[in-house]
């Protein structure tokens, strides 16, 4: 009997001994894991990202800029009749919803790109600009629809949206967005609806 407690105490050290390094050997794979996936997580670099960027507003602007014109036109042309009748606020507020779901796209073709790790919140902020000029223009096309459209918070509303879009295409340095936006100096050279 005095030889077993020994053995057992031996066993249980050796055991808490064993189970100690196993911790310990997890613990420090567990650190290098996660070192090893801070270095290369996968994501692309910020020059990759603006690249694609880029490339979808080369892709996408023009024909949100031209429907913009459209509607501006649309705009123009409906405030030119003394009185003009619900078919002409309805074609006005189609023109305007146009260019709201043509931004959506460029916005959702914008959120399909992988972020890069630098710069994600101003990115998120480029993508909550984009959403809410498309917004701007959806409140408006309501507000034709309706026969509501001289409120001038519309147009406010659209300038804000355009001044928070720019202000984020400058900073991420999207060159070909600039290009087809504007940079936020250029306030005011649209008809604002």
């Amino acid at each position: 009997m005095g030889g077993e407690p020994a053995t057992e105490s031996r066993g249980s050290r050796l055991r808490t001994h064993i189970g100690w390094w196993i911790g310990v050997i997890s613990a420090a794979i567990g650190i290098l894991a996660f070192f090893l996936t801070r270095c290369d997580s996968g994501a692309p670099k910020l020059s990759e990202w603006r690249a694609k960027a880029d490339a979808i507003c080369e892709q996408e602007f023009p024909g949100v800029l031209q429907k913009m014109s459209a509607s501006d036109d649309s705009f123009v042309e409906l405030i030119r009749k003394p009185n003009p009748a619900q078919a002409d606020r309805n074609a006005a507020s189609d023109d305007a919803q146009e260019v709201s779901a043509s931004m959506r796209h460029l916005v959702g073709s914008w959120r399909t790109l992988e972020q890069p790790d630098e710069q994600r919140s101003e990115i998120d902020k480029l993508h909550a600009a984009g959403a809410a000029f498309s917004e701007a223009y959806a409140s408006y096309s309501s507000a034709l629809y309706s026969n509501e459209y001289m409120n001038e918070a519309y147009g406010e509303q659209e300038q804000a949206a355009l001044t928070a879009l720019t202000k984020q295409i400058e900073l991420l340095n999207l060159k070909e967005c600039k290009v087809q936006v504007g940079s936020p100096e250029d306030e005011g050279e649209y008809i604002v609806p």
